[in-house]
């Protein structure tokens, strides 16, 4: 496969490319979903493709085609300079990239235990005495669902600057939620693991670290009093933190929302924008995390990316297209879901750095505030800045102490308020978020969290 890419770099430099890549990969993965003591979905899947990109007279081409040979690669190259040579009368704005040295390397994946060499079977026993146990926790709970997914795939790329990497990558991952009714309340608990590992993962999980806590904290919530309205002083967890810096910010630094003007922090390079407690880092490189990679999708090595040091921005996050339109080196942020999409500046594993406070501190320094914890879901106007995160729990806080039990809490705000408003940051640290981020159409993998943050305040909704 490598003589069949680079020969078809070479004959993309003889047809007028100023510069082409291509990417080809092939995967296979397991999926299964345990409902109520239920197997819901067992299924084995496998995928190849290639996928072909070009920059002719500024415009872009691609093309994609799900044969593994010279003769398919080939026709979706000539595909790719025909769609680039159609569109370059019209593009408003003229593409180009940035140069970045050749590399050659393989990556193997590391895993103990080779998710293929696993019976399907074995797999399938290991989800049921998950879900079982937290099942069976309380005669309150009335649902369960648990998924694990893995996957094992080998990507290639090639470029005409002469690049060549091939990539194998292991990932496995588990999911649990439990739903506890009483009465006309429900609620739900939920856990999940997911690391760039084999089946080591689950052979390592404890139930005491997996389903128990999450039917416990489902069924403690039952018994939780309703989030209160207003405007408090809130402390996020490693999980609400990630929520918010990943939705709330990560988007906002993303090169090409900052090119077309999407981005809130657009114009705000070199600028203060939040607390001089607030570091903001995207890091592709951490070893095993669910979100890392040793090369993006264009062949740049992945990195740690400083975007907010003291509160000041620093640098966003490119691919070779956008660090050419701002004149920066390329940082490893481009990122594709496999050969048949092209590569879009993307996320890895985002988070607040660790600051030097305790919890119990900023719990003990507080009249009145709201603990929030487990992130649920969030939402982000990059151009506006106004955020939404909703988050599985919370505990109101009352004279330096945690005071009761919330559910179904909330909270809203501004981006840059919020960071200018963040008073504490802790030294406890955790990347426990491993999920999919979608743009344009495309999942990839990434991860998230951070410390326990405090912001001065922020809207809470909930019901008095």
């Amino acid at each position: 496969m490598e003589k069949i890419l680079k020969n078809l770099m070479d004959e993309a430099k003889s047809l007028g490319a100023g510069f082409a890549d291509v990417r080809s990969g092939e995967g296979k993965s397991t999926i299964i979903e345990i409902q109520d003591g239920r197997a819901e979905k067992v299924h084995s899947s496998s995928g190849r493709g290639i996928g072909v990109r070009v920059l002719v007279d500024g415009a872009w081409g691609f093309a994609t085609t799900y044969a593994l040979d010279e003769t398919a690669a080939r026709t979706c190259l000539k595909e790719a300079v025909e769609a680039a040579r159609t569109a370059a009368p019209h593009v408003a704005e003229r593409a180009e990239v940035a140069s970045i040295a050749p590399v050659t390397d393989r990556v193997p994946a590391r895993a103990q235990i080779r998710p293929e060499s696993v019976p399907v079977s074995e797999k399938v026993r290991a989800a049921f005495s998950h879900e079982k146990i937290a099942r069976e926790f309380d005669p309150r709970i009335e649902n369960t669902r648990l998924s694990y997914t893995d996957g094992v795939s080998v990507s290639r790329i090639a470029n005409t600057f002469g690049t060549f990497i091939e990539t194998e990558t292991i990932r496995t991952k588990i999911f649990i939620r439990v739903v506890a009714k009483d009465g006309d309340v429900r609620q739900s608990g939920f856990e999940s693991e997911g690391r760039l590992e084999g089946f080591e993962l689950i052979h390592s999980l404890k139930p005491e670290d997996f389903g128990i806590p999450a039917a416990r904290r489902a069924v403690e919530l039952l018994s939780a009093s309703p989030a209160p309205a207003g405007e408090f002083p809130i402390i996020f967890d490693h999980s609400v933190t990630g929520l918010f810096v990943h939705e709330a910010f990560g988007h906002n630094a993303e090169a090409d929302h900052v090119w077309t003007g999407e981005s809130i922090i657009a114009d705000k390079f070199g600028e203060k924008i939040g607390s001089e407690l607030v570091t903001v880092i995207d890091d592709s490189g951490i070893e095993g995390v669910w979100g890392s990679y040793t090369y993006d999708s264009e062949g740049t090595p992945g990195q740690r990316r400083v975007l907010v040091e003291n509160g000041v921005v620093k640098n966003f996050m490119h691919s070779l297209e956008t660090a050419a339109k701002f004149g920066v080196a390329p940082n490893g942020s481009a990122r594709s879901e496999g050969s048949s999409n092209r590569p879009i500046v993307r996320m890895s594993n985002t988070f607040i750095a660790p600051g030097k406070s305790t919890l119990d501190e900023m719990v003990s320094t507080l009249e009145t505030g709201i603990l929030l914890k487990g992130a649920l879901s969030g939402y982000v106007s990059t151009e506006t800045g106004q955020f939404t995160c909703r988050t599985a729990e919370g505990w109101l806080i009352k004279n330096g102490a945690l005071h009761r039990q919330l559910r179904d809490v909330a909270v809203s705000g501004m981006v840059l308020e919020a960071l200018a408003n963040v008073d504490a940051v802790s030294s406890e640290f955790r990347l426990s978020m491993p999920g999919t981020c979608g743009k344009s159409g495309q999942g990839v993998p990434v991860d998230n969290g951070g410390p326990h943050i405090r912001v001065k305040k922020l809207v809470v909704g909930g019901q008095m």
